[in-house]
């Protein structure tokens, strides 16, 4: 697995939760509008992403499943544990 993979997956996790957190706590937006806001910001990290090439290095299977296991007990705490 590439380093590209797993900052791609955080990018996903994290874009969630941001856009989750402004329509719960800031704005209560649209449903069209947070659909659109959440693929803007998931295209936008990905896109920026493929600009560095340091992040086509491989990772090792240890790596990869503590970046894994940290991305889901982060949506874990954001979702339950502050009412997201």
């Amino acid at each position: 697995m590439k380093r590209k993979n797993l900052v791609n997956g955080m990018i996903l996790a994290f874009s969630v939760i941001f856009i989750r957190f402004i329509d719960v706590r800031v704005y209560d937006m649209p449903l069209i509008l947070t659909l659109a806001l959440l693929m803007g910001l998931i295209y936008g990290g990905i896109r920026l992403v493929e600009r560095f090439p340091a992040l086509d290095e491989p990772v090792s299977k240890r790596t990869s499943l503590i970046t894994n296991t940290l991305v889901i007990v982060t949506i874990f705490l954001a979702f339950f544990v502050l009412g997201l």
